[in-house]
């Protein structure tokens, strides 16, 4: 794929082509910006240029090197992400990385460590990591991609070089879901409006279908079904989905128990397993928010300006058009209470409950 392959990032792969060009590598660099707009992807093709036998300055994509990078089988070439069980990045894997960074590479002229989510280190693979920085070795280049680079000791980021990753462009997200998922275009372009420019987001919208069940509700109370009803089997559906979850962690991480464990190690296994479950139903929770929220602002500004370009849901004009607005302000601020109360674990089947009961109010 190459550097010509990147979506929306011309700046960025500006400044790693000069990188390259100059030969001026640093030892660490760190790529920040939003989920899902090609962070990883631009560091394994900047592993595949530093090393490319056959282009200078970006990865022709078909020698050896470059196809055993594209592979994951490359060895002077490793991808570090938070590990299945805890999602960090602790001391022992830092400690592995900074032992191979300190030996020559076994084929190429560079050694590349992408730290994947690098804010999940923990504090004292940090300042592991640190020390390695302070004292780099010949010939490692480092490639840290975070979401929230904060969360990074500033003396790490001050040894780093930055490289920002801005949000995708709303074409591009849509030409890529009609591409990957055979979307019509109305559809793709409301996706892609939904998704902030976020790629990973746009696909879990679509293979998850958040979104049709986030319009159903907003139809169903239109309608005037029962709002208890709707909740009832809205969390019911949420219960189902939480059992799907479960079972894809306890999947992931049940490697763990392939070995003896002590009844404690047991328990902080189940606790970690459990833990990650809530995580993750709760951003999704937190997802059909969002997506309510949406079709709410739409209505607002639909009925405000008429204009079809500022809606999200590009898709829906027709209900928009057809149903009037029943004080969309209203039910933006319902949602947003529902989003506090989650803050604060109230029990969902409680929030949704009084939500719907705000939400189908005239």
């Amino acid at each position: 794929m190459g550097f010509d392959g990147i979506k929306d990032q011309e700046t960025a792969v500006h400044l790693l082509r000069n990188v390259l060009r100059t030969g001026r590598i640093p030892n660490a660099m760190l790529f920040w910006g939003p989920g899902g707009v090609g962070k990883r992807l631009t560091a394994i093709e900047m592993a595949k240029a530093l090393n490319c036998r056959e282009r200078e300055h970006d990865a022709c994509d078909d020698c050896l090197s470059c196809r055993r990078v594209s592979s994951g089988n490359h060895p002077d070439v490793r991808v570090i992400v938070p590990a299945r069980r805890s999602r960090l990045i602790d001391l022992e894997a830092i400690t592995e990385v900074t032992e191979l960074a300190s030996l020559r590479p076994y084929e190429s002229p560079w050694r590349v460590f992408v730290l994947q989510d690098a804010d999940r280190l923990t504090p004292p693979a940090q300042n592991r990591f640190l020390k390695t920085l302070e004292e780099p070795p010949g010939n490692s280049l480092f490639l840290l991609t975070t979401e929230y680079p904060r969360l990074l000791l500033p003396t790490i980021r001050s040894r780093c070089q930055p490289v920002r990753f801005r949000a995708l462009r709303p074409d591009t997200v849509t030409g890529l879901l009609m591409e990957q998922r055979d979307l019509p275009p109305e559809t793709a372009a409301a996706i892609a409006g939904l998704a902030q420019g976020q790629m990973s987001r746009a696909l879990d919208l679509v293979d998850a279908e958040k979104r049709e069940v986030a319009l159903a509700v907003t139809q169903r109370l239109e309608e005037d079904y029962d709002p208890v009803a709707l909740a009832e089997e809205f969390t019911q559906s949420l219960a189902e989905q939480r059992k799907l979850v479960e079972a894809s962690v306890q999947s992931e991480t049940g490697r763990d128990e392939s070995r003896d464990l002590s009844p404690e190690e047991r328990e902080e296994l189940k606790a970690e397993q459990m833990a990650l479950v809530d995580a993750l139903c709760r951003r999704d929770m937190l997802e059909y928010l969002y997506l309510l929220e949406a079709w709410y602002r739409d209505q607002l500004v639909y009925e405000a300006t008429g204009q079809a370009e500022h809606v999200l849901n590009k898709d829906q004009l027709g209900r928009l058009e057809a149903e009037p607005a029943r004080d969309p302000g209203a039910k933006i601020v319902a949602i947003e209470n529902a989003r506090k109360y989650l803050d604060r674990y109230v029990a969902e089947e409680r929030v949704f409950r009084d939500l719907f009961f705000r939400l189908a109010a005239r």
